[in-house]
């Protein structure tokens, strides 16, 4: 189990992903903010919490490398925190053990493959739209379907309309609080195109230009 008066011993198993569903009564001392902003031996991570669990989805990003996603759980003493990472895209699980002080938060990691310090920042501001798993779409008379690819801002897109061939292309957003930006690439028409829009609740409304044409569109997130 974990020793809650050293957080930073770890002395049992890594806990089954299963188990990051059930409520914790630690985790209400603090309050955990909306995100947390990381980094962590050269890599920026942004960890993204699932409503007011104690459960994050994360996701790193360094130049040249390719993206990392992961599930975090959270345990909370007082002011202290232990983190348990699991279904790392990587297959590099980590136990993370660290100190809050305000907004900020300062520990050390230890992973199946290294560890060291790291670093992070909590927003606790207006909490970003989750993008969901999916995106039924509408544009110029096509019927979009999106499908998310894991935690990631990454897309699969595929749009029908009667008499036409169907168009496929790889989506990625870009969130700002509400607002969101994708690049439609790899279109197999050739016609690639920048969509803006804002999310409310679970609509999508907004613009879009692409190399021909362009015109408004909408979504619904599931």
């Amino acid at each position: 189990m974990y020793n809650y008066v050293n957080p930073y011993y770890y002395a049992s198993p890594y806990y089954s992903v299963n188990s990051y569903y059930y409520e914790d009564p630690y985790y209400r001392q603090i309050d955990l903010g909306t995100r947390w902003e990381v980094e962590e031996g050269g890599w920026r991570g942004v960890w993204t919490r699932r409503g007011n669990s104690n459960v994050f989805d994360a996701r790193w990003t360094r130049a040249g490398e390719r993206p990392i996603t992961a599930v975090l759980r959270m345990r909370l003493q007082d002011n202290f925190v232990c983190i348990s990472r699991r279904n790392s895209s990587d297959g590099n699980d980590c136990q993370y053990a660290g100190r809050i002080e305000g907004r900020r938060v300062t520990g050390f990691n230890i992973c199946n493959r290294g560890g060291g310090p790291w670093s992070g920042t909590i927003i606790r501001g207006q909490r970003v739209p989750d993008l969901g798993t999916r995106w039924d779409e509408e544009e110029s008379g096509w019927r979009g379907v999106w499908t998310r690819r894991g935690n990631s801002n990454i897309f699969d897109a595929r749009w029908t309309r009667p008499g036409a061939t169907p168009v496929t292309a790889v989506l990625r957003m870009q969130q700002q609080d509400n607002n969101v930006r994708i690049e439609r690439r790899n279109s197999s028409d050739g016609n690639n195109c920048d969509y803006t829009g804002r999310i409310e609740g679970r609509r999508v409304t907004g613009n879009y230009t692409c190399d021909q044409g362009g015109g408004t569109w909408s979504a619904t997130i599931t």
